[in-house]
């Protein structure tokens, strides 16, 4: 039955994980089909760039770097930032389905009426979130992968590999927390809203301290903080850092649901 019940979310959850992959995907291509001439001209839009206000590149993530030459720091800022944004409609979707979505809907007194625990069906959504997250990385770092060999960007396979390793991890995390929260509330449109306020936060946080030096010590509350792929690309290396705390906000947040959902009224 656990099987059987896998399969099912699979199939239910293709068409949103297939379709957003694919955004992801073509996204990727574009701007990698972009990036050999953005190079050459790097020195050139970096001279029309410095005289934008501070503000404006701190918010697009340009401040520092515009990853133009480098092809970690491009990904970084011109895909990987497009990736928290597509995490979070895919796991509010699919962390919800299970907990608010097939309750309203009487799927939820599957657990009530059958010999099938909680406990799996809470693991089949963990699953297909887990799974949905990994098809969604690979297709954020594989339209660069893909169009390199026509474009002659220079891309290194591997390094994007563990890219999306990383990213893989930062996904589930959220996909944890969006779980957590749709057990604790049985409403999608309040974790919904709640996973996107503390995202919005969250990046709001980033851009405050890099234009206040002094309230660095802020830094580390944001998950964009974190969220490293041009280290792993440029250098070979995933950080330690943030696969660690997405890891543990992922197993913590996952372990919290069984948690809850085990006990949760679903009637009432």
């Amino acid at each position: 039955m656990t099987g059987r019940l896998l399969r099912l979310e699979l199939r239910r959850s293709r068409a949103l994980v297939g379709w957003l992959s694919l955004t992801a995907l073509l996204y990727g291509a574009t701007m990698a089909a972009f990036f050999p001439s953005m190079r050459e001209s790097a020195a050139m839009m970096e001279q029309v760039l410095k005289i934008w206000p501070k503000e404006m590149l701190v918010a697009f993530g340009m401040d520092k770097d515009l990853g133009l030459t480098d092809p970690g720091s491009f990904f970084a800022i011109y895909a990987g930032e497009f990736f928290p944004v597509l995490a979070a409609i895919a796991a509010i979707f699919l962390a919800t389905r299970t907990t608010t979505v097939d309750v309203d809907r009487g799927w939820g007194e599957i657990s009530l009426a059958t010999p099938l625990s909680r406990t799996r069906q809470m693991a089949v959504a963990i699953a297909v979130q887990a799974v949905g997250m990994g098809i969604l990385a690979i297709g954020t770092v594989g339209g660069l992968v893909l169009v390199d060999p026509l474009v002659g960007a220079r891309f290194d396979a591997g390094r994007f590999g563990l890219a999306a390793i990383d990213t893989w991890i930062y996904g589930c995390a959220v996909a944890a927390v969006a779980t957590l929260i749709g057990s604790l509330t049985l409403s999608r449109g309040l974790t919904g809203g709640i996973v996107a306020g503390v995202l919005i936060a969250m990046y709001l946080v980033s851009v405050v301290v890099a234009l206040e030096p002094s309230l660095d010590w802020l830094r580390n509350a944001s998950a964009f903080s974190w969220f490293d792929t041009a280290t792993v690309i440029d250098e070979g290396r995933i950080e330690a850092g943030g696969p660690v705390v997405f890891g543990a906000v992922a197993l913590l947040g996952w372990a919290a649901s069984f948690a809850v959902w085990r006990r949760r009224d679903l009637v009432g």
